[in-house]
Order: C-alpha cells, then structure tokens, then sequence
C-alpha cells in the first residue's frame, strides 16, 4: 500500500494527464484514487494515528464544506477547489492509517521529493525549450500543466517542497545521494530565480539565512552564504535582477507598485467578504465574485477570513498550533533519548518535523503575497509529522524500556541451562 501512496504522489505532484491532454480523458488520477481506496477497505490492516492535527483537519474541511455549501455564489459540486482539497483529504486519510513504521515514513517523504524534482526537472526542460510566459517586463518561467504552474504559485511549491531535503540528509550512505541532495537544491534556487516571483525570492533568502542565524556553526556557514549570494545574484538575467530590485526600489517598474498595492487590497476585501459573511464567509475560490471582480485574495488572512469565515480561521490556526504542539513533543523526546544515549534512533524523525516547521513558516511568509490557504501541503506536511510524533514517542517507550532492565538483564534473554538426568 506504501508504493501505492507513492504512486498516487507522482500523478499529484507531476501531474501528467495536465501536460498531455490524452490522458486527461482517462480520468488516471479520480481511476487511480478509486483502486486505491478499494484495496485499502478490503486488504489493508488500517490503525488511525492518534494526534490532535486530525481534529485540526477535520474542523478546517468542515468549514470549507459550510462555506462552499452555504455560498451564494458557487454550488459544492461544481467548486473545482473543495473537490481538489477533497483529494488531499483522502490522501492525508490513507497516511494516516497506512503508515506505521519509520521505514515506511522515509518512503513517503523521500518519494515525496524525488516526485517534484522529476516535475522541476521536466518544467525546467520545457522552459529551455521556450515554454515560458512574459509579466511584469520580464520572460518568466512556469510550471508544466496548469494547477500551481503560475510563477507565483510555482516558486513558492518549489521553496515549500526544499525543506524536506533535511529529513533525506539522514539517509545518505553512498556519494550519489549526496549528489542527488545538492543538484535538486540547485535546480531548485535556478527555478526560483527564473520565475521573477519576489515572495519567493524572499523566502529563498530566508531560508538560507535564518537557519544559518539560528545554526551553532553560524561563523562557518555566513562566509559560505556572503559567497553564494552574489554568485545567485549575478547568475540571472537583467531583467530578473531588475524584477527583484523592485523589492526595495519599485520606481524601477510602475507594475511593481500596483502588484504590492492589489496585495494590500486583498488583505482589505477579504476583510469586506468576512464583515458580509462572518461566520462561513462567501465559498472557496469566491473572493472576487463576491466582490464584483474577477482578482483572487493574494493574500492568505484575507482568503482565509473572507472565503471561510470565522470557522475557517479557528479551523487554520488549530492546524498551525498542532505544528507547533507537535514540534514541542519532537524536541521534548528528542531531548529524552539525548539522556538515554539513543539520540540517534531519533535523527530522522526530528529532521522530519525540523523540515516541516520550516516549510510551514516559509508558506506562512509567502502567504502575505499568494492565496496559499487551500494548498496540498498544509495537510501532507500535518500527516508527516503526526506519523514522525507517533514514531518519536515510541522510540522513548522502547529506550525507557531497554534502560529500566536490570544489570544482567542480558541473561535474562538466555535459555536456561539444560538439566542432566540423575
């Protein structure tokens, strides 16, 4: 069932039937989701883990279903969004039941990047190729398909996805995987610096520089960072360096200052959506319409407040608290196996949440600028580490375990002697 998640993780991440149209008339991914469910209700032994994120899911996908179902200006079976998120749903079922053992996990999260860097490395091609969109005065690159392939949507799944390359480094034992490691980062950086997104710029920027603040080997690292700067900068073409310069100067572009300002007026209108409709706000995706207009949020609080509501805000942050609660317990038994000299049994697991609390707060960065609340990897970054939780706790149990046996306790293990007769 594991090499079937996987399976299902390359339709979703790579998305084939969007690139050749052929396919999409197959239905593979609704066809392959199917089979998929059929053979876990009738062959898979399945075992909820148990962690509060599944209560924080649960009441987020019940505020987006009130709200969709409850809007004026959509219906709940033609919302193309609630029926994607409904996907992930399913998807962040079958981890949560399928997945049990450290092994299983590393499968998961590994393929979950080896996935995307087979999706980077393909649009990456098409862009050499001339499949390329122009904005804001420069040649921009997107994504192969159309869900997520815009550059802003595109550079920020790629910042978000780069994190989980931390939990990979715990794996390498052959020079190859390190290769492996090293290239996607860079193919990585190369897309973000191609798409002219400036949040994901920033979030590149700051995912290279915080850790290296918080990091005991900082007085290594910045010499390292004061290096690779400017080697990233003077890598891109001018008219990119010129996009990025817009950041702190935006005279260099006039489209500059009306992208920020349509920022802060999506912050405002979704603050008008959740005035008009407080408690379930006006649907997913309803932003504009119910506005009168055809512009999205850009802007994570004001889709979150405006499309769900105040139901949908308490379903986000419970999320959010849950990363943060289960982070806490990574670190607390982390620490408790450091005391019982096993730190190493847990490395993976801790790299897993570390990854994913960096992931988690570059979204939350780019959220000022991008309408991210309905993303795939809020709930595939909550089932990793709610699965790395259960594993971390039961790595404790076991060393506590091993550590409570008396001295000779090792005899204990031994059959006893064989008495001779007479």
């Amino acid at each position: 069932m594991i090499w079937i998640l996987v399976g299902y993780m390359w339709l979703y991440l790579h998305r084939p039937f969007e690139v050749w149209t052929i396919l999409a008339t197959l239905r593979i991914e609704r066809v392959y989701m199917i089979c998929a469910l059929m053979i876990w209700l009738t062959s898979v032994e399945k075992k909820f883990v148990p962690n509060l994120f599944n209560v924080a899911a649960a009441l987020f996908i019940a505020a987006l279903t009130v709200s969709t179902l409850l809007s004026s200006y959509t219906n709940i079976i033609d919302n193309e969004g609630y029926q994607n998120f409904l996907k992930v749903a399913v998807f962040y079922l079958l981890v949560m039941t399928v997945v049990k053992k450290e092994k299983d996990l590393k499968i998961v999260v590994s393929a979950a990047v080896v996935c995307f860097f087979l999706y980077l490395a393909h649009s990456y091609r098409e862009y050499l190729n001339g499949h390329r969109t122009y904005a804001a005065g420069a040649e921009r690159m997107i994504g192969m398909g159309h869900s997520y392939s815009e550059f802003n949507d595109f550079g920020t799944w790629i910042v978000c996805m780069m994190p989980l390359t931390l939990p990979l480094v715990t794996l390498c034992k052959r020079m190859w995987h390190y290769l492996f490691i090293a290239g996607y980062i860079l193919l990585s950086l190369r897309c973000v610096q191609l798409t002219g997104s400036r949040g994901a710029f920033i979030m590149v920027v700051a995912l290279g520089v915080l850790p290296v603040i918080f990091s005991k080997y900082r007085m290594r690292l910045i010499p390292v960072i004061l290096v690779l700067g400017p080697v990233g900068w003077f890598s891109m073409p001018d008219s990119m360096r010129d996009r990025y310069r817009t950041i702190w100067d935006s005279s260099i572009n006039e489209a500059a200052n009306k992208n920020k300002q349509g920022r802060l007026d999506g912050l405002y209108d979704g603050m008008k959506n959740w005035a008009n409709s407080p408690l379930y706000g006006v649907g997913m995706g309803m932003h504009g319409p119910a506005l009168g207009q055809k512009f999205q949020a850009h802007n994570l609080p004001g889709q979150v407040a405006g499309e769900t509501g105040t139901l949908g805000i308490l379903g986000f942050l419970a999320m959010l608290t849950c990363f943060g609660i289960n982070h806490w317990n990574i670190l607390q038994n982390n620490k408790r196996l450091k005391e019982l000299g096993r730190e190493k049994e847990g490395t993976y697991c801790y790299r897993v949440s570390v990854g994913i609390i960096w992931a988690v707060v570059m979204s939350l960065l780019q959220g000022l600028s991008l309408h991210n609340g309905y993303r795939f990897y809020w709930l595939w970054f909550g089932a990793f580490q709610s699965v790395a939780v259960m594993l971390m706790a039961e790595k404790v149990i076991e060393a506590q375990r091993l550590t409570e046996l008396p001295d000779n306790g090792d005899l204990l293990l031994k059959p006893p002697p064989r008495l001779r007769a007479g």
